[in-house]
């Protein structure tokens, strides 16, 4: 009774967290890493410019909410890395020119 006491309230605290901008921007780049993956998986052979991600599933596989997500959605909007696809929650991500930044001893 204790252990799913403690679990319900992570998972209550946990989806009242607003994320920081720097926690967004990482979520969004976690987000254009997510969409290479599903355009590899899809046909390896074809360099695709894009892939179509739905914002119910993102909440999911990164455990966070839809609307966390659609923020995270929103900052790669204005960072011309995404576009709304559809009414539906569809989103397409722009995969070329899209380079993952990688810091090196902790410097940006």
């Amino acid at each position: 009774m204790y252990r799913e006491l403690v679990e319900a309230l992570r998972r209550v605290l946990w989806v009242e967290r607003r994320l920081t901008p720097d926690e967004l921007r990482q979520l969004a780049e976690a987000i254009i890493d997510y969409g290479r993956m599903i355009a590899q998986e899809e046909v390896p052979a074809l360099k695709q410019p894009y892939v179509v991600v739905e914002i119910p599933e993102l909440a999911r596989r990164f455990r966070e909410t839809t609307q966390t997500v659609k923020e995270a959605l929103l900052l790669l909007n204005e960072m011309g890395r995404a576009e709304p696809f559809s009414s539906g929650g569809h989103w397409k991500l722009k995969l070329e020119g899209t380079f993952r930044r990688r810091s090196r001893g902790g410097a940006a």
